[in-house]
């Protein structure tokens, strides 16, 4: 089956609709780091807590890979404002549910205290560490499910293919790919071109 762009865009289009129905997203890191200290059982133990309070169709929970702070894991960022709770253990997600998805309260002691400064961190930029790193790679982070295909489409996946496929030769793919400057990743670093 050939996937045309209006199949792209109609992706794109209902991955903003998704979003749209949930009042924000939960997301809980599965990293290799935060599963060390819990983190599959914090993701379980909230979707789980959502259902029973019957909020599943308000907040949608998503397991992400690493957020790059493992040493304070599990990590839970509640997405738009990206608040930033650290530490996170069974016991405070009734705090979190509660206090901060449904009556709007920040979980003021699960945030990230500055061992210099001793200020509390809302979310990871205003960290010190992370506040002058440019993500881009890993630019959605914490962001978007990294399992779902619609999500990474939404945030601009896949453009260049998009461009392939639809918008060049093969002259111009070569002709891109000689002026990148990429190398092989064969151990002897010839050009890719």
């Amino acid at each position: 089956m050939k996937t045309t762009v209006n199949d792209l865009t109609a992706i794109a289009e209902r991955m903003e609709n998704t979003l749209k129905t949930y009042k924000a997203m939960v997301m809980v890191c599965t990293g290799t780091g935060c599963v060390s200290t819990g983190g599959f059982r914090i993701r379980d133990a909230l979707q789980e807590m959502l259902v029973r309070k019957g909020l599943q169709n308000d907040y949608l929970v998503v397991g992400t890979g690493c957020n790059g702070f493992c040493a304070v894991g599990p990590i839970v960022v509640v997405q738009p404002e990206g608040v930033f709770y650290q530490k996170v253990q069974p016991g405070d997600l009734d705090e979190i549910v509660t206090g901060h998805l449904v009556q709007g309260r920040i979980v003021e002691r699960l945030l990230y205290t500055d061992p210099v400064t001793g200020q509390k961190n809302r979310t990871m930029d205003d960290i010190r560490f992370f506040s002058k790193q440019q993500l881009i790679a890993l630019r959605n982070k914490g962001i978007i499910d990294p399992e779902n295909i619609d999500h990474a489409i939404a945030r601009g996946a896949y453009q260049a293919l998009r461009r392939a496929l639809f918008d060049m030769t093969p002259s111009d793919i070569v002709r891109d790919v000689i002026a990148s400057g990429i190398r092989g990743r064969g151990g002897g670093g010839f050009p890719t071109g």
